[in-house]
């Protein structure tokens, strides 16, 4: 049996500090008084700051942690980290910093008060660790799921998100706002005679033609398929159909080299405004979808309005 007793933790002689300069997470110390600018002071950088953000510690002792910060990190991490140091409460945070060159990179940071022998809190120390990667990984997650994969549109769950929030200002405010629905017509002939890569590329000439003649605040999404849809804040349907004969007008000047040929596309467009008798955000869709079925049924290659935006525009001149 073993009688040998454990060495109290007391009698190693640590060296704390290369310890916390060896460590892979980011530690920074800073004195407790004053928080305000130009507070807190640093008094303490180890080396994984220095890797990750460029700065020796000569360079920010004295300083203030702020001076990672920019107009791009969050006034809101920053007000409750702030608070948590006023009240002397431990905080954890994520947030967006910058290094000496500029680059931005995001932080897991915990935040602890350090207290002396007589209870006073005396400083602060950040533990901080790289989670860059993460971030952008869950951006690139978040991209993927809101946008189409062909096109680098909205997908069709993010338009009706976003349509839902321009019917929720109008039932609130008014505003009123558009929709288009677009169909590239013949579609079907454009794979079988040239194949599935070349109807791709059309999309994608179709989505870029489109795109670039659109207003900063109007939204695109390829809807299905070959059916595209494009809201239209602050604008009626007079004026959306404007814009809609110039989108059109537009794709048949397009022309896509497939080989030897020359593929050229038209496309049929459905407007709808907006009605006060609207119940659900959906009905606007469906009267730019009736609109769209006639031009389709009055030759394709053109423009229809749907009636009850007609009927809106007609009241508004009487």
């Amino acid at each position: 049996m073993d009688t040998r007793q454990p060495t109290p933790m007391k009698s190693f002689d640590f060296n704390f500090q290369q310890i916390v300069d060896a460590a892979n997470d980011i530690v920074i110390v800073t004195n407790a008084d004053p928080i305000d600018p130009p507070g807190p002071e640093i008094v303490y950088v180890n080396k994984a700051f220095t890797e990750l953000t460029g700065y020796s510690p000569e360079e920010v002792i004295g300083k203030t942690p702020r001076l990672l910060q920019s107009s791009g990190t969050d006034a809101d991490t920053k007000k409750t980290i702030k608070q948590a140091l006023q009240n002397h409460q431990p905080v954890r945070v994520t947030i967006k910093n910058y290094s000496k060159s500029g680059r931005d990179y995001w932080l897991d940071v915990s935040i602890l008060a350090l207290r002396n022998e007589a209870g006073e809190v005396t400083h602060f120390v950040a533990i901080e660790r790289d989670v860059t990667e993460q971030k952008e990984l869950e951006h690139k997650l978040e991209t993927l799921s809101r946008t189409d994969p062909l096109t680098g549109l909205l997908n069709r769950r993010s338009l009706e998100d976003y349509l839902a929030k321009e019917y929720s200002r109008f039932t609130r405010h008014g505003t009123k706002f558009s929709a288009l629905l677009l169909d590239v017509d013949h579609f079907k002939s454009i794979n079988d005679q040239y194949g599935h890569s070349t109807g791709d590329r059309v999309l994608k000439m179709l989505a870029d033609s489109c795109t670039g003649k659109l207003r900063r605040h109007d939204v695109m999404a390829r809807y299905g398929g070959e059916e595209f849809c494009m809201i239209l804040p602050y604008t009626d349907g007079e004026h959306a159909a404007v814009l809609a004969d110039k989108l059109r007008t537009a794709i048949a000047a397009e022309a896509l080299q497939a080989g030897d040929s020359a593929v050229r596309v038209t496309a049929s467009i459905g407007v709808s405004e907006v009605q006060a008798s609207d119940k659900t955000p959906g009905d606007i869709l469906e009267r730019a979808d009736a609109a769209l079925y006639e031009a389709k049924q009055s030759g394709r290659d053109r423009v229809c309005l749907s009636r009850a935006a007609q009927a809106s525009q007609h009241a508004g001149q009487g």
